[in-house]
């Protein structure tokens, strides 16, 4: 009942502000992709510590795309179908399909995750960006943006928040290394949004059912993290490793990106994970058989880009 009211029956009208300045600056970010180019675009959105993930290796984001070429007539697009904004209002993540446009066919689309944060001059730039390709195309723009309909818990201030968010992940990483279906099963939200290359993006009740057949655990590195002045929301990215089970299951490298949100009812819970792995481990991208595989399609997207 309470617990499923909207994120916006709050009463937080900065909260709103916020969800507001955030969907802009990102659809100012695509609008700039016409203009300007994607690399340009790009690096004018970036923040200069932002990390994105290029062949599972995480890399700053300005040097990634300052680095690339110009590829005349692609053009990569996208828009979020859901966005969550902390309580303090200088952080907040965005997520949902992209597609790449050759002379403005579409050629390869995915899901994106962004992770914004409000600079000292006021605007909006992304600190942390990653995606996966599947098959498929993107559907239409849906006419609201989804926002969690969970509580989050109130808010706490705290003196060191991307000390408590960096604990709170190591935490699940070590357990996750014992009993790593279980951990999933404990620490995911029921809104969760589990994003793997080739999947389809597994959500809510469906990706715990999946995840607690988890037999072989992951070892996770944070690299670093934020957690926002509320103490509400927060976000590590880091490396993975999965070590080789068989021909089947061969190892795995690359990096994730993991959003954790305190919720008002259970506390501490993943909303959000992504998984970029490196090359050679596309072809096991799945971390347990789902229901949501996507034939033939175990290729990715590092980051929203032109390929």
């Amino acid at each position: 009942m309470a617990l499923l009211l909207p994120f916006t029956s709050f009463g937080q009208v900065a909260s709103q502000s916020t969800y507001d300045a955030v969907v802009a600056a990102e659809d100012a970010f695509v609008a700039q992709i016409k203009q300007a180019g994607t690399a340009a675009a790009f690096v004018a959105n970036s923040a200069p510590t932002a990390l994105v993930a290029d062949g599972g290796k995480l890399v700053n984001a300005q040097d990634y795309w300052r680095a690339q070429p110009s590829k005349p007539g692609t053009r990569l697009t996208w828009y979020p179908s859901l966005v969550d904004v902390a309580q303090s209002g200088e952080l907040a993540y965005t997520t949902g399909p992209w597609t790449m446009l050759q002379n403005e066919k579409p050629q390869t689309a995915g899901e994106y995750v962004t992770v914004w944060r409000k600079q000292p001059e006021g605007g909006w730039k992304f600190v942390a960006d990653m995606g996966i390709e599947r098959i498929g195309t993107a559907p239409a723009r849906a006419a609201f943006i989804l926002q969690p309909h969970l509580f989050a818990a109130q808010a706490t201030p705290s003196t060191a928040p991307a000390n408590i968010v960096l604990d709170v992940d190591r935490k699940f990483a070590t357990a996750e290394q014992l009993k790593p279906g279980e951990t999933y099963g404990e620490f995911l939200s029921a809104e969760a949004r589990l994003y793997r290359p080739g999947l389809s993006m597994m959500q809510g009740a469906a990706a715990a059912a999946n995840m607690k057949t988890l037999d072989r655990p992951y070892e996770f590195k944070a690299t670093t993290g934020y957690l926002a002045a509320a103490g509400d929301l927060g976000y590590v990215v880091g490396t993975l490793h999965r070590a080789s089970a068989g021909a089947k299951n061969p190892e795995e490298n690359g990096s994730y990106l993991r959003i954790w949100r305190r919720e008002a009812a259970a506390g501490w819970r993943v909303v959000l994970e992504i998984f970029n792995l490196t090359p050679s481990a596309n072809a096991a991208a799945s971390p347990v058989p789902t229901p949501q595989s996507v034939s033939g399609a175990a290729g990715q997207a590092p980051v929203k880009r032109v390929e």
